[in-house]
């Protein structure tokens, strides 16, 4: 949350000026405004975006110098009434507006301010983001300076060494990891910013026609003198905020709103205006495989490589049924798992799609934080159908494969097989693979594990 982070930081004296008064535009000017901001979207060729603390308030995270700011509060002596963590806040609409922009070549790079890790969670490819200050799911090697996004919060802030080691293959050699120690990316008041990220956003912005500044007042360098770039090389600035900023003199355009109402009517005017819930959803991944397969295993690395959302349908299955069942202490484990498979059965008869569909509506809000999915489990052909409906060219089907040898020494036994028959005829008679992981305990592993995950960032 960010009163955390706030109150992590070193003490700071100058802040810049807080508590300035929101300002909002008449109806006919601000009409006039977005009209010419449309058509400034329209012709250019480079657009860059910078945003602030302004975009996230909607996602629950206060800003810092607004009339209700971590900062302006601090210096009458208070704390924000509202405060949602980072880990439970999800995108806002205008970070979903950004990735639509992305997606049809109308924005091209995005500096944030931000530490939240929303435009990531929305779905903006990393290669076309910079995070100046820090992001909380993400820690970086102090040997090969790797970055490794995480599905939770890291947990500290400033720099400081999380406890946890570089798994990152070395070099060519793909059965050895870096093992550097891993720190939290969130930087101090006077560190200095990534030297990388800092050089793109300067490039960017040095050769961009169009600069929008969003929910930032432009008060901290170096970030705020990015839009000066832009105005040298004969570009032009908007400011979209509800304050006045430090850099109002120079924009072309100044326009007093909320960022999501802006958001809202340029995605309208540009047919861009996707309403579908799960619009920002890049990839889903459904994972399929037989008892003792390595699935879970598998979706889980692959989780952790990706920073994407697992939903598991075994394990929500299980919940489902503790739910209604009360277990017998005098049955085996084996007696169980078999009559979980039974109630598994008898319900998917009344309706094939039932799990995996409500495993997505119970966690609608994870879902809507995350740009990939792992769906784990999957044994019906319908479960496949249902997932086409919403997600089509999105999907991508994954099998994992193992011999009755190796599934043995994880624990499989052949006279109490869990595997449902629909799995090998529906299933392999009607889908075509994308990719097949043979999980053999070979030499191997570490090349598909590779190979997948491009296949799913492509």
């Amino acid at each position: 949350m960010s009163l955390s982070y706030a109150e992590s930081l070193s003490y700071f004296p100058h802040k810049g000026k807080v508590g300035m008064p929101e300002l909002s535009e008449k109806s006919d000017e601000l009409q006039l405004k977005l009209n010419q901001l449309e058509e400034m979207i329209r012709q250019s060729h480079h657009t860059v975006v910078i945003t602030g603390a302004g975009i996230s308030t909607d996602a629950g995270i206060p800003d810092f110098r607004g009339p209700n700011g971590v900062w302006t509060l601090e210096k009458r002596g208070e704390k924000p009434s509202f405060n949602t963590g980072f880990d439970k806040a999800i995108p806002t609409y205008t970070h979903k507006a950004l990735c639509r922009l992305e997606e049809n070549n109308y924005l091209h790079y995005v500096i944030s301010q931000n530490i939240d890790g929303l435009h990531h969670r929305s779905g903006l490819p990393l290669d076309k983001l910079a995070e100046l200050h820090g992001n909380v799911f993400s820690e970086e090697c102090e040997v090969c300076h790797a970055q490794i996004i995480r599905p939770t919060c890291v947990g500290s802030y400033c720099r400081k060494r999380t406890g946890n080691i570089c798994n990152s293959v070395k070099g060519r050699h793909k059965n050895l990891s870096c093992r550097g120690k891993l720190r939290d990316t969130i930087l101090d008041w006077e560190d200095p910013l990534p030297e990388p990220a800092l050089k793109l956003s300067e490039q960017h912005c040095a050769k961009a026609d169009l600069c929008l500044c969003l929910g930032t007042s432009l008060q901290i360098r170096p970030c705020r003198d990015l839009p000066r770039k832009t105005k040298k090389n004969g570009g032009k600035v908007v400011i979209i905020n509800l304050q006045k900023t430090s850099m109002d003199s120079i924009a072309n355009l100044v326009i007093h709103e909320r960022c999501d109402h802006v958001m809202k009517y340029i995605l309208e005017k540009l047919n861009l205006n996707d309403t579908s819930k799960y619009s920002h959803v890049k990839k889903v991944i459904l994972l399929s495989g037989k008892y003792k397969s390595g699935k879970d295993y598998i979706g889980r690395k692959l989780t952790e490589n990706l920073s994407a959302l697992y939903l598991n349908i075994n394990e929500f299955i299980k919940l489902q049924y503790d739910k209604t069942h009360t277990k017998d202490s005098s049955d085996s484990e084996d007696i169980y798992q078999t009559n979980i498979i039974k109630w598994r059965e008898e319900k998917s008869r009344e309706d094939p799609t039932i799990f995996c569909r409500t495993i997505i509506e119970e966690k609608d809000q994870l879902c809507s934080s995350y740009p990939i999915w792992i769906i784990n489990d999957i044994k019906s052909y319908k479960e496949i159908e249902y997932s086409k409906t919403i997600f089509n060219d999105r999907l991508l089907f994954v099998r994992i494969d193992a011999s009755n040898e190796i599934r043995q020494k994880r624990g499989w036994n052949s006279q109490n097989d869990t595997d449902n028959s629909e799995l090998d005829s529906q299933l392999d008679t009607n889908i075509q693979w994308s990719f097949i992981f043979s999980n053999n305990e070979e030499n191997t592993f570490n090349e598909q594990m590779d190979h997948l995950t491009k296949m799913i960032n492509s």
